[in-house]
């Protein structure tokens, strides 16, 4: 288990809503039989392990990290998170310099895409600026792709009759986000997890206090 794995699972896996969000084996909360590990083994690529936050001067990048690899993406508006003093974010379209999106992000840590719905199957860049000027150069781009549609329709379906299933069973919105996370985590899709821990509307106190906190165990 590297570093990152570590800090999660002491972070955000020991908070009750979420004591399973990050971990490589499913658990059993569903009545039915569907096994999301057996769909995954059909797929060409095996899960990316999370690696720690990608550190560059003044700010640690946690969202989308640089493993040596591309990060794959399920959501076509993704959620960047980052500790440090960022001011602005920019996707870049595939093989172009033109900015689809540029957002202002001074003074917080997180924030969802807000352009317009990336495209499955094409790789992005992340460029991370330390001014709000417009004609600022970026000090870091980190690449990131999109999942190929058939995969991602495939996921989207089955992420649906979680929902239902869950909703038959009574559960809330933080406890969908825990199911939805987990079911993220064991295909290694680290930042639709992510996503998914920080997007309940109104998270208990414990989970409020264990996103706060990851930021930090990230980038010690």
């Amino acid at each position: 288990m590297n570093k990152i794995q570590s800090v999660l699972r002491s972070s955000i896996l020991s908070a009750t809503a979420f004591i399973s969000l990050f971990s490589l084996t499913p658990q059993p909360v569903y009545a039915q039989t569907i096994s999301f590990k057996l769909a995954f083994r059909k797929d060409p690529e095996p899960p990316i392990k999370p690696v720690k936050g990608t550190s560059r001067g003044p700010f640690c990048l946690i969202s989308p990290d640089a493993p040596g690899k591309t990060r794959i993406i399920w959501n076509t508006k993704p959620f960047f998170l980052w500790k440090g003093d960022i001011k602005k974010l920019a996707v870049v379209a595939p093989g172009s310099k033109k900015y689809l999106k540029t957002q202002i992000v001074t003074g917080n840590q997180n924030v969802n895409y807000t352009g317009q719905a990336l495209e499955p199957g094409k790789t992005y860049r992340l460029s991370i600026f330390l001014s709000e000027l417009d004609n600022a150069s970026p000090t870091m781009s980190i690449p990131f792709k999109i999942m190929e549609a058939p995969q991602r329709n495939r996921i989207g379906a089955e992420l649906r009759l979680l929902e239902i299933l869950n909703n038959n069973q009574g559960a809330d919105a933080e406890k969908i986000a825990q199911r939805k996370a987990e079911y993220f985590a064991d295909k290694g899709l680290w930042m639709d997890a992510l996503q998914q821990a920080y997007s309940v509307p109104n998270p208990s106190a414990e989970l409020s206090q264990r996103i706060e906190d990851i930021p930090n165990e990230m980038c010690k």
